[in-house]
């Protein structure tokens, strides 16, 4: 009997065939590889790839951002308010020139300390703006009134106020009468009785007048005194 023997053929794939292989699984099957938490950082990341629908919202906050690289590019319009802004922050270098007007301005909310010395000329004050309140006292001299500007118009009203005094014949005599409180004293002057009284003296009496006289009439008789009063 005749006995065959069989041989057994050993198979080695070709590195190229190996290859093939692996692309063909990875098409089947996909190219999905799992990445374990907090495994890929900045080395993995290539520059310029992160785009902002890769961040979450409110993700970048201020310890990510670096001091001194926001600017006004970074910032939108109208996006700074006064909530951003810290008290007394803003100073003359912060506002341009002529860049608050009256609309920026409060109702009423200037005063003296606001202004600058001389700053308020004709040209600021609005014509018949001013009146008595706004002037202080002895304030308008008479470098301040044009000659010729005050008519018997801009006067108050004249008070006359007299007083009247008894002289007895060959006596000496005087009188004087004051403007009211509050009143100015501009001219004055006196009046005898009776022919015979004569004048001595007219003059201004501090706010007021006196009138002195003698009576040489031959009997007893009266001189009166007048001041004319400027009302305030």
């Amino acid at each position: 009997m005749t006995s065959k023997t069989s041989k057994t053929r050993r198979f080695r794939p070709s590195p190229a065939m190996i290859v093939s292989c692996m692309a063909l699984f990875l098409a089947l099957t996909g190219s999905a590889f799992a990445v374990g938490k907090n495994t890929v950082r900045s080395a993995q990341i290539v520059d310029g790839t992160v785009r902002t629908i890769d961040l979450r919202d409110n993700a970048v906050q201020s310890p990510k951002i670096a001091d001194g690289t926001v600017t006004a590019a970074d910032l939108g319009p109208d996006s700074v308010g006064t909530e951003e802004i810290a008290k007394d922050a803003v100073t003359g270098d912060e506002v341009a020139d002529n860049a608050i007007a009256s609309a920026e301005v409060a109702p009423d909310s200037l005063t003296a300390e606001d202004l600058a010395a001389n700053s308020v000329g004709s040209s600021e004050v609005a014509d018949q703006s001013l009146t008595q309140a706004d002037l202080g006292i002895n304030s308008v001299g008479e470098t301040e009134v044009a000659a010729d500007a005050i008519s018997a118009d801009e006067l108050a009203a004249v008070n006359v106020r007299t007083a009247a005094e008894a002289i007895a014949n060959g006596a000496n005599g005087g009188i004087s009468v004051s403007c009211a409180p509050g009143e100015q004293i501009l001219s004055g002057g006196g009046q005898p009785g009776n022919f015979g009284v004569e004048m001595t003296s007219s003059r201004p009496d501090g706010n007021g007048w006196l009138y002195q006289a003698k009576n040489n009439s031959g009997a007893g008789s009266t001189i009166t005194v007048f001041a004319v009063c400027l009302a305030p």
